[in-house]
């Protein structure tokens, strides 16, 4: 059901978990602070760059978190495609680049999670061609 397989190193399987462990805490920090300045009942009468902004880091990123547990790469990309929506808005709404990369800090784990899911993969390709060798 979930994406480490029963035949992966332990360590690749503790550091999947640490790697969603963190975002499961930002995500946690995130809706403390949002749910202490009113929560979601304010939403629907933010601008449209602040329920756009919302909609990319806690909601698509939230999203690739969710489907990591499934599909790890796939997630991985989504968790990278929400920061990189969020600074697309930013730089749409400010009519100029930014001059760094907010959030970037959460493309570490969504890299890892893509690192993670390739690193697997050729593992289960080398197992794999062990056994065709070996028959």
């Amino acid at each position: 059901m979930f994406a480490p397989k029963r035949n992966d190193p332990i360590w690749l399987k503790v550091m999947r978990w640490l790697v969603r462990l963190f975002c499961i805490g930002f995500l946690a920090l995130f809706l403390f602070f949002y749910v202490g300045e009113g929560g979601l009942e304010e939403f629907p009468t933010l601008p449209l760059r602040e329920q756009l902004s919302l909609a990319c880091i806690p909601g698509l990123f939230t999203l690739g978190l969710i489907l990591s547990f499934f599909k790890e790469r796939f997630g991985g990309i989504v968790m990278a495609l929400s920061v990189v929506l969020y600074d697309a808005i930013s730089w749409y709404f400010d009519k100029k680049p930014p001059t760094q990369l907010a959030f970037w800090w959460l493309l570490i784990p969504a890299a890892l999670l893509i690192i993670f899911s390739v690193i697997s993969q050729k593992q289960r390709k080398k197992r794999t061609y062990k056994r065709r060798k070996t028959l």
